[in-house]
């Protein structure tokens, strides 16, 4: 014959005690489970020139790079200089931290050939002097940049002497 153990109403209290513990040993066995790399976090927002947002007639790019890792890179909207950066998916934004910042616009001149728009020290981390600091998720991303901004080419006719049928 078998007998049932005797439950008492101490054990009884004791019982919700011994699940919060199992809870958080739970709890503290998954958060120890990371694979310690660093994700990318969401990041966007505006380049400004001359205090304005950046407006101009071509294609626009703007480039975080980070020391060590990949660098981020988001195509720049020539309506109001918005953009948001891609590391490896799209939209997946920048790795944290503290990285140097290229912003290139360009269009294309005669030949075909790439024509830039901005002043050349902005297109290399070496020379642009802009940089960011990522601390967590943000829309509100904001890059001044001083100088000219040159005016894209003229559409014309490639074909020198083309007299269009005549």
């Amino acid at each position: 014959m078998l007998l049932a153990p005797s439950i008492t109403t101490e054990d009884l209290m004791l019982l919700p005690r011994l699940l919060l513990l199992v809870i958080l040993l739970m709890a503290a066995i998954a958060g120890g489970c990371g694979d310690g790399r660093e994700y990318p976090v969401k990041a966007s927002g505006q380049v400004f020139l001359n205090g304005q947002p950046l407006k101009f007639e071509g294609d626009g790019f703007i480039q975080v790079v980070p020391k060590n890792s990949r660098a981020a890179t988001g195509r720049i909207d020539p309506q109001d200089g918005s953009f948001t950066l891609t590391t490896s998916v799209p939209g997946d934004g920048v790795m944290p931290g503290e990285h140097a910042v290229t912003v290139k616009v360009i269009a294309a001149g005669r030949g075909g050939n790439a024509v830039a728009l901005l002043p050349e020290a902005y297109a290399s981390t070496s020379s642009s002097g802009l940089t960011v600091t990522i601390d967590g998720p943000t829309d509100t991303l904001r890059i001044d940049l001083e100088g000219k901004l040159k005016m894209a080419p003229k559409k014309h006719n490639n074909l020198a002497g083309d007299d269009s049928g005549r």
